[in-house]
């Protein structure tokens, strides 16, 4: 079945909102309190979103030749990574300050782009050799 690249990243936009958004309630839900100081209202989650989309969907739009292949292994990759990273986050009990905010914002959309450069070379590997 054949997606068109729009298709896809509207549905990866989707699923990122879900995985940023969700794992925030989830661990709300589990450890009493939220990764960010306003809880699902502060502003730094739809940040957080943002910067982790753009590489991913840019990476959809350069992929010429599967990009279908190529979001389910983003997805899978930095699905796993994200809800790791954001777990230990959540459940340590360091105090949020900038310094810190401003890593992570930085750090978890680098993490996304390297993997969105990794898995399109694996995927341009496959196809070549295909």
């Amino acid at each position: 079945m054949a997606y068109s690249k729009l298709s896809l990243s509207l549905r990866s936009i989707a699923g990122l909102l879900i995985l940023v958004y969700g794992t925030s309630i989830l661990y709300g839900l589990l450890f009493g309190k939220y990764l960010m100081v306003d809880g699902l209202m502060d502003i730094n989650y739809l940040l957080l979103f943002l910067f982790c989309a753009v590489p991913i969907v840019l990476g959809i739009f350069i992929n010429n030749n599967n990009a279908l292949n190529m979001i389910l292994m983003i997805s899978l990759f930095f699905g796993t990574l994200f809800i790791l990273v954001h777990g230990a986050l959540v459940f340590s009990v360091l105090e949020m300050t900038t310094e810190i905010l401003a890593r992570i914002l930085t750090v978890i959309p680098i993490s996304a782009l390297i993997i969105v450069v990794v898995s399109y070379f694996v995927i341009d590997r496959e196809h070549a050799t295909n």
